[in-house]
């Protein structure tokens, strides 16, 4: 009977046993899936939110994209000259920020020049595209394989404000400013304001194209000196390829405001291409085109 009793105490020992290692064994399962399904949990969350920053990074870069597109088909005006932020290619590839005119304000505001330069480079990226400016007689001009983003140069500037100082239209001898050509414009009304009588010259020497046409090879050939009124001399001081600064100025004076620009190297060489024919950009130095058609230097 003893005996009996101590076999039975034996085996609920085992028994009580038994079930606090399976208990613990259950706990122990249940921890480690509880560890797999947060591990599970915190990898699909971070997975997650790595594809919501791409996706916001993706829209931002679009989103940037096409501003910049916009600005451009709308004004013309390079994003990143006007705004100062480096500029990203769809190859992701970032360029420094184009520099803005400034001159300190003693004759033009900032706000001018950047006027003067903007609507010059808009004209410039029309034209290199070959795709809307018309030549007259010769249809529409082609596109150029190398033409230059301008900088705005306050050097060039100074010369310009000789010319509008005096208020006495005129063209000085090359020799008196070296490496640089002018183009004066004279607005006979002040019933407008500098911004628009700025527009009206660049408007007037670039029409020359439209109105009197260059040859679709571009040669400058010495004709182009003997054209009497229907020249495109101050078109093609605009459009020379290497032609990288600019600086102007403008002035009212009595009953009219006089306006010059004054371009470097200057252009409107004899026997000489105003811009090479070609594919756009195809002759950029290091492939730098940027989106208006123009090659960075």
């Amino acid at each position: 009977m003893a005996c009996n009793i101590v076999v039975l105490a034996i085996a609920f020992a085992l028994v009580g046993r038994n079930r606090v290692v399976g208990s613990a064994t259950t706990a122990a399962a249940t921890t480690a899936a509880a560890t797999t399904a947060a591990a599970t949990t915190a990898a699909a969350t971070t997975a997650a939110a790595t594809t919501a920053a791409a996706t916001t990074a993706a829209a931002t870069t679009a989103a940037g994209g096409g501003g910049a597109a916009a600005t451009t088909a709308a004004g013309g005006a390079d994003t990143t000259a006007a705004g100062g932020a480096p500029e990203t290619t769809a190859a992701t590839v970032t360029r420094k920020p184009w520099p803005k005119p400034n001159c300190g304000a003693h004759t033009l505001t900032n706000g001018l020049r950047t006027l003067f330069l903007n609507t010059h480079n808009q004209l410039r990226g029309l034209l290199a595209r070959g795709q809307t400016q018309t030549s007259a007689g010769w249809g529409i001009a082609p596109p150029a394989a190398l033409m230059y983003r301008m900088k705005y140069s306050c050097n060039a500037e100074s010369y310009a404000i000789q010319y509008v100082s005096s208020c006495q239209p005129r063209v000085l001898p090359e020799y008196t400013h070296p490496g640089h050509k002018v183009n004066t414009h004279v607005l006979r009304t002040v019933q407008t304001t500098e911004a628009g009588a700025i527009q009206n010259a660049m408007a007037t020497w670039w029409g020359q194209l439209a109105r009197f046409g260059m040859r679709s090879n571009m040669m400058f050939y010495g004709s182009e000196n003997r054209r009497g009124n229907r020249n495109v001399l101050k078109w093609a001081k605009m459009a020379w390829w290497n032609n990288k600064e600019i600086g102007c100025a403008v002035r009212k004076c009595g009953t009219f405001f006089y306006t010059a620009c004054m371009y470097s190297p200057g252009g409107n060489r004899v026997n000489q291409h105003v811009y090479k024919v070609g594919a756009v950009c195809s002759d950029c130095p290091k492939g730098e085109c940027d989106g208006q058609a123009l090659c960075r230097w």
